[in-house]
């Protein structure tokens, strides 16, 4: 028996829900026992002391509806909340400041980077002059990407063609309705003097998408099973269908967007801009995009929180662990969206920002990679201030300036206000100092600190061999098992309750105020999507080098192609200076070749490595130059630069670990090397070995932290139900019977949700015999999902992967050999299922086996995908260049073809993508996933409330008098196991064997 928690896990389950609790009320302080970090002792002598502000008050001490609520925890900024209405906070994924785990809310939140960067300028004083238009056409694209999120609803469900139709319908209706409106959408922004086709290519750009649309509808209908039409891969998933339709939209606003950028009506631009750069970063989200196999997309994955827009709903902000920098994003996007700050662009040629303090105009620039700042004295001002909190930055809290160039000195945006409230930058020396702190209070505790109790070291049974031997026998009786298990979780809830008592007893803490309950909801959604784990070595391998891959891919190839052109030829030229001399002596000249080859060896010994080693770094030099020529103060080489100088005892210190475990492993420790691993590294040293020694360390302490960390796990947070599964009580008989299944299934599933926090702590007997009432109600795929709330489950590192998977053929082996004597004796015995112990032991063994394969052909899938990536990113460099300079040369003529030709490049790229879908074997990566546990009991309780409401209009339409709902809407939290008989009997005794108990196996 697990039973109930130690002290210390109680203690910090409390904080937490307290906390939880304390984020949502209008509560000023809260009081907390500090939880020790040190194992053995629960708690310190120390409390932490939440208080917390607000930024706007309707009257004293009363918060506004909406505001910004900001938490410090012991006079430490500690988190910040927004309160707002559902529909402001659906428009913050427009915004970009939260990320929807939808892919068509991913690339929405991405494409709406671009409207954090343009208004970070209007807080400085600026605009840029083709800004209100991108914002527009920012606005029209978004709103295309919305009107698919109905779509995305229907993936992973059991649909039939009708709600096809009605989807797909109103679908085309949004576009017809967003093709009407673009005209006076666009009107009075400048368009027509650069682009006056602008709004053409838009109106027949929609109309593609919805003949596209319809053609899809049309191919839908002619098929008679639409499963792969419900999956979420293949080439007719209707999500495929939602990124491809987002595929093409994308290229068509990157060539728009090139075509306004080229055009002779504004100043020369060579690249094209910034707003290509979040176009590019959107269309890496659908590529990237890992679609979940099992479960359902819900409207809070699109970042819709509630049904009615008018809800007021808080997001708290720092579960996104937000850094200093982007909490300033956030809150500057916060204020323009509640409107505490607004633009007004009615007049492009001169903007105004204005708030409740006053009006100020904003000037339009041309250059905003170059220019950063509204004039010669804020850039003067803002470099002092620079240069100031470098130095004093060694000694105290660092705030960065806020730049605010107004003409009345007196104007502050709110924003400003806000921003002030959020984490400082911490002093250099502070970091060491924190540390020591923290060991500090970690030796206080050791000897003052309240100790841990009720944790205990328990040597288990074979778990499994004990289960196969039961699975031979006859299950209880169904209520029976659910009494004992009811019987057990009160127990664990006295003794937990004792324990927390005791613990706050001693921690001086049982004096506490109670807490006023919370005035809103949380904005969360019911359950993460994911693909399923993929923790081991292989995938996680190619998982890395793809991450550093598309460090050039995407951040150079494809938003620079120019300098991903010029990065491939020196590098390619570095390749052939090692491995062609002559031939490149000829073209380059002897003195290039010989510093080149000196240069490439010192980095590495083997033709191999040097190039490699002295290529990439050639190559980056050369990028990183034209990006400085370029871009100028915006450049990525001054922005590292600006970020080392802030920060370099940090860096020093990377550096500094780095160079020490990359010399140890090379050299060893007083001589005593590693086999075969330090003379390996060695060889591939050059002749320079001091600098190879930050890389290698660099490296293996990167691959040390993937392979150690393990991802964090959330446990199962119960739903709140409709109804207590006890309608039916007080309907005939023969109607009960009739859906019996549906209301067993709906109970147990309610009754899982309830107990969620404490099932897995209940004994092995009575969670097994859970197991098998579950499965006895349930679809294999549901009871899998359901099986969850009783073991939850963990996400283990990679080392823990490495070891785990190969090693745990040994026991299911074993216990497979084991299972036939267990068969045998249940046969002589002459128990119930005698052969289930073989059929248990030799499932699982066959489930991991077919487990096991899959990761290999997911990793021969992620190979595939990373060549095409290599691959394909090297055709889009070669082709976004040739259209640039045909863009670029067009365009003084007053001609733009950058439309036509993204759109030529979008039918490439979504037909590399149907052929990739075509081929992906869908069917065999989903078995490989179950379902979240959440999304199993709420499609049990839409199956349930389906009946209800039958029997409502049931009723309804046999009666003359309306129905009334009020019989089938009990929320009682009382078990649904145990309830009155059915209408027609009065005792348990004289109900027929079946009915009662609820739950028969």
């Amino acid at each position: 028996m697990a039973g109930a928690d130690s002290a210390k896990k109680i203690l910090a389950h409390y904080n937490e829900t307290q906390y939880a609790g304390f984020s949502l009320n209008n509560d000023k302080q809260l009081t907390l026992p500090a939880i020790s970090v040190v194992p053995g002792i629960g708690a310190g002598r120390r409390v932490d002391v939440f208080e917390k502000t607000y930024s706007h008050y309707a009257m004293q001490d009363v918060p506004a509806t909406q505001h910004v609520r900001f938490i410090t925890k012991n006079d430490k900024p500690h988190a910040f909340l927004w309160q707002t209405n559902s529909s402001q906070l659906q428009q913050s994924v427009r915004w970009g400041i939260i990320k929807p785990e939808s892919v068509s809310g991913k690339v929405i939140a991405a494409l709406g980077q671009y409207r954090i960067k343009a208004h970070d300028r209007i807080a400085k004083g600026m605009s840029s002059n083709t800004q209100t238009l991108k914002l527009k056409l920012l606005d029209n694209y978004q709103s295309r990407f919305e009107a698919l999120q109905e779509m995305e609803l229907l993936v992973n469900k059991d649909t039939s063609t009708t709600p096809y139709e009605e989807v797909i319908t109103r679908y085309i209706d949004k576009l017809t309705a967003i093709s009407q409106e673009t005209e006076m959408q666009l009107a009075g922004c400048g368009l027509e003097k650069m682009d006056a086709d602008v709004v053409k290519q838009i109106r027949a750009d929609i109309a593609e998408d919805s003949k596209r649309a319809k053609a899809y509808l049309l191919s839908l209908k002619a098929e008679e099973s639409l499963r792969a039409y419900n999956r979420s891969r293949g080439h007719k998933s209707v999500l495929e269908f939602v990124k491809q339709q987002m595929m093409h939209n994308l290229y068509e606003l990157q060539g728009i967007n090139q075509d306004i950028t080229y055009s002779n009506k504004r100043r020369f631009a060579l690249t094209r801009g910034e707003f290509n750069d979040f176009i590019e970063d959107a269309r890496k989200e659908i590529d990237d995009y890992s679609s979940d196999p099992r479960n359902a997309i819900t409207q809070a994955h699109h970042g819709v929180f509630a049904s009615n827009p008018d809800s007021i709903v808080t997001y708290d902000f720092s579960k996104d662990n937000l850094s200093i920098k982007r909490q300033r994003e956030v809150l500057l996007a916060i204020s323009f969206i509640e409107g505490w700050d607004h633009v007004d662009t009615s007049n492009v040629s001169a903007p105004i920002v204005s708030n409740e303090k006053g009006s100020e105009s904003v000037d339009i620039i041309y250059a905003t990679r170059w220019q950063t700042h509204r004039n010669a004295k804020a850039f003067f001002k803002s470099l002092g201030f620079y240069l100031i909190n470098i130095i004093k930055g060694f000694f105290v809290k660092t705030t960065r300036w806020e730049e605010e160039a107004w003409d009345k000195p007196d104007f502050h945006l709110f924003a400003t206000q806000l921003i002030k409230k959020i984490k400082q930058y911490e002093p250099i020396w502070l970091k060491p100092i924190v540390f020591i702190k923290q060991l500090a209070h970690a030796v206080v505790d050791v000897f003052k600190g309240i100790r841990d109790f009720g944790a205990k070291l328990t040597i288990k049974m074979p778990a499994q061999i004990v289960k196969d031997w039961m699975s031979s026998k006859r299950l209880p009786d169904s209520m029976t098992v659910y009494k004992q298990a009811e019987h057990e979780i009160v127990k664990i809830r006295s003794k937990e309750d004792e324990r927390l008592k005791k613990m706050l007893l001693r921690c001086s803490h049982l004096n506490h105020t109670t807490m006023t309950p919370p005035t809103y909801k949380m904005a969360n959604a019911e359950y993460h999507l994911t693909a399923g784990e993929q923790h081991d070595l292989l995938n996680s391998m190619v998982r890395g080098v793809g991450s550093f891959a598309d460090v050039f891919t995407h951040g150079i190839f494809a938003k620079d192609p120019i300098a991903g052109l010029l990065f491939t030829s020196t590098y390619a030229v570095g390749g052939a200076a090692i491995f062609f001399p002559a031939f490149t002596s000829s073209i380059f000249g002897t003195a290039y070749v010989n510093w080149f080859s000196n240069f490439a060896y010192s980095l590495g010994s083997s033709k191999i490595a040097a190039v490699i080693a002295g290529g990439s770094t050639q190559a980056q030099v050369f990028a990183s130059s034209w990006d400085l020529l370029l871009h100028g103060p915006t450049s990525l080489v001054l922005d590292t630069a600006a970020q080392l100088a802030e920060d370099p005892l940090t860096v020093a210190t990377f550096f500094g670990v780095a160079y020490g475990i990359g010399y140890l492993l090379a050299n060893g420790i007083a001589g005593h090397t590693i086999p075969w691993l330090s003379e390996a590294l060695k060889a591939d040293l050059g002749t320079n070995p001091e600098a190879g020694y930050p890389f290698i360390g660099a490296k293996i302490a990167v691959v040390m932290h993937e392979i150690f960390q393990a991802e964090p796990t959330e446990a199962y947070h119960p739903i709140e139900f409709t109804y207590n599964g006890k309608e039916l009580d007080s309907r005939p008989f023969n109607e009960f019977l009739q859906h019996k299944k549906t209301i067993e299934r709906y109970c147990m599933a309610r009754w899982l949700s309830d107990n969620a926090s404490n099932l897995p702590k209940l004994r092995s007997k009575t969670l097994f015999n859970i197991e098998r009432c579950i499965d006895s109600l349930f679809t294999k795929e549901e009871a899998s999902s359901l099986k969850k709330i009783l073991y939850p489950e963990s996400n283990p590192s990679i080392a823990f992967q490495l070891v785990a998977i190969p090693l745990a053929y040994i026991p299911a082996v074993l216990r497979v050999v084991i299972s036939l004597f267990l068969s045998i004796a249940a046969l002589v015995m002459r128990n119930r299922h005698p052969l289930d112990p073989i059929k248990k032991a030799g499932g699982d063994l066959l489930k991991k086996v077919a487990y096991d394969l899959n990761r290999l052909l997911l990793f021969a899938l992620n190979v595939v995908n990373f060549v095409f990536n290599i691959l394909s990113s090297l055709f889009k460099m070669v082709a976004f260049t040739l259209g640039m300079a045909v863009s670029r040369v067009a365009g003084f003529a007053n001609w733009h073809p950058g439309h036509a030709l993204h759109r030529g490049l979008s039918a490439v790229h979504v037909f590399f993508r149907a052929v990739g879908e075509f081929f992906y074997p869908a069917r065999a990566t989903k078995s490989r996933v179950v379902a979240n546990p959440t999304y199993t009991v709420k499609t049990v309780e839409e199956s349930y409330t389906r009946l209800i409401q039958s029997l409502v209009n049931k009723k309804t339409s046999g009666s003359k008098e309306s129905g009334n709902t009020d019989e089938f809407s009990s929320k009682s939290s009382s078990s649904p196991f145990f309830s009155s008989a059915p209408a027609g009997f009065t005792t348990e005794e004289e109900i027929p064997n079946g009915c009662r108990p609820r739950f028969s196996v």
